[in-house]
């Protein structure tokens, strides 16, 4: 049994009521699971807007802490800038100096150190005791002020301090004579611990990140990464190639440039030193959250989903039943309406021939000339007896006598004629075919083919008097318009005898039209 049948019968599609229930059960399965899903996916689209204003407020947030951090970074170093001579830091003030600059650490913890640099990058001064003779103008930060003039503050990147061995953020001024020519460089190194203790009170996953980069892309710290992600270069992601071209502070979601983990991204530029603040929620591990928040409503949406299939269940069984019992008395119904018609039919039909019988040609032949009177449309008749047929029986015999008028029918019914035509037994050795619709020329074709048919089925007759010696035919046509006299069938019945009449007489074996009207 095919897979469709299955279901038809499972669902008892072959019902209208049946159809009618499965609609509607399907219609309303279909409901359901369309509001769970219009409710899921509201659901969830609340939680990622709920994250990303998380992520801006939360990148906001660090952004200001940062510019704070720095701002305060700046104060210290303008302090050291307007206590440095004009002539340039020299060693005949390094105690009085460092001593100043010691106090000033101990203001700001974020701080590793605070040093003042001559014009060669000599340590003139430091806020801790430091080995004497070492040089710093190979650093960035020094080659950087030597070679621009203006007296802003350079944040440069992550360098290892020569003094402590940490990590460290150089922040760093240039020092001018009364000139404006170099004469050295006053440096404060903010510890990446202090970023690193203060970013991990924020609870967050195991896949967030929190992060903070220069406006180049490179970043100083980013939680949880390890410090081997230091300065890493990440201005290939899309916070940099899209997202702030666009706007300084927004969200996104996209492929996170350090590990490639799709996480939703919240930034902020700072709006006065170059730094960029971003934080990203890992987005697979919010699913899963989700998911695991959801699944009460999952629960209950299933349960009714599967509560609506055994309703719908029920119902299509108490259908089928139902629709079982129906074709049952249907099919005993139809039995008996297929016997009665069996039964009809035997009753119109001639028991030796099988074509229709004398009954059955009365009735045709007397509605399709009550037809004839209203449509005006002419009804052929052709009246047809087997030629010596007396002499066949006194011959072979009545049983084959019998054999001869079946196979006579047999040879009527190949006749090529309508589905309209009714070829009769209409008694003994007389045939009979009504043609309704039909011209006396086209009742003369189909007697003379009729005569032929019967002619070539060569059935042996010694005894007839024609010289072939096979049965033989002849028939006679007649053509009449009704006229819904009651005298129609009669008129027709004669007008087809004369024709047959004429046709025996003129040597049988042959078709005659009786034109007379």
């Amino acid at each position: 049994m095919k897979i469709s049948e299955k279901l038809s019968g499972m669902f008892v599609l072959h019902s209208s009521l049946g159809r009618t229930m499965t609609i509607f059960m399907l219609l309303l399965l279909t409901a359901v699971l369309m509001v769970s899903a219009w409710t899921l996916n509201r659901s969830w689209a609340h939680k990622l807007q709920d994250i990303r204003s998380n992520a801006v407020n939360l990148s906001v947030s660090q952004a200001r802490q940062a510019e704070d951090t720095f701002l305060q970074t700046e104060i210290t170093l303008r302090a050291i800038q307007r206590d440095i001579p004009n002539n340039g830091p020299t060693y005949a003030n390094k105690a009085a100096l460092s001593a100043v600059l010691a106090e000033m650490k101990r203001g700001l913890p974020q701080l590793n150190g605070l040093f003042v640099y001559d014009a060669q990058g000599n340590w003139v001064a430091t806020a801790a005791q430091t080995p004497t003779g070492m040089n710093n103008a190979d650093r960035e930060y020094f080659l950087y002020h030597r070679k621009n003039r203006h007296g802003g503050s350079h944040i440069g990147h992550v360098i290892r301090s020569r003094s402590t061995g940490e990590l460290v953020i150089p922040v760093s001024i240039r020092l001018n004579d009364s000139g404006g020519g170099f004469v050295g460089v006053a440096l404060a190194t903010v510890r990446i611990d202090s970023f690193r203790r203060f970013y991990s009170y924020f609870e967050m996953g195991d896949g967030d990140l929190l992060a903070l980069l220069l406006d180049d892309g490179t970043a100083l710290y980013v939680r949880p990464f390890p410090d081997s992600f230091i300065n890493r270069s990440l201005s290939s992601s899309p916070l940099f190639t899209t997202q702030l071209v666009r706007a300084d502070r927004g969200t996104g979601t996209w492929n996170s440039a350090l590990d490639n983990k799709v996480r939703i991204f919240g930034y902020a530029r700072s709006g006065q030193y170059p730094l960029i603040v971003a934080a990203g929620f890992d987005k697979s591990a919010l699913w899963s959250q989700w998911l695991h928040d959801s699944m009460p409503d999952l629960v209950l949406n299933g349960m009714l989903l599967i509560v609506i299939v055994m309703i719908g269940t029920v119902v299509l069984r108490q259908v089928r039943t139902n629709v079982e019992n129906q074709i049952e008395l249907t099919t005993l119904r139809d039995e008996l309406t297929t016997i009665n018609q069996s039964l009809q039919a035997l009753a119109l039909l001639d028991g030796l021939t099988g074509l229709a019988n004398r009954r059955q040609f009365d009735i045709f032949l007397a509605q399709n000339l009550k037809r004839s009177a209203i449509s005006g449309r002419p009804v052929g008749l052709i009246m047809m007896d087997v030629d010596f047929f007396k002499r066949y029986n006194d011959t072979y015999g009545h049983v084959a006598g019998d054999n001869c008028l079946r196979r006579v029918g047999e040879a009527l019914k190949n006749l090529p004629l309508r589905q309209t035509d009714l070829i009769a037994r209409y008694g003994g050795e007389e045939f009979a075919i009504v043609l309704p619709d039909a011209t006396p020329d086209a009742a003369l074709r189909i007697a003379q083919s009729a005569v032929e048919a019967v002619r070539e089925a060569a059935i042996p007759h010694k005894s007839t008097a024609l010289k072939d010696e096979v049965v033989t035919l002849s028939a006679g046509c007649f053509v009449l318009v009704g006229s819904d006299t009651g005298q129609d069938a009669q008129l027709i019945k004669e007008g087809a005898d004369h024709a047959l009449y004429q046709a025996k007489h003129n040597g049988r074996n042959r078709a005659v039209v009786n034109e007379a009207g």
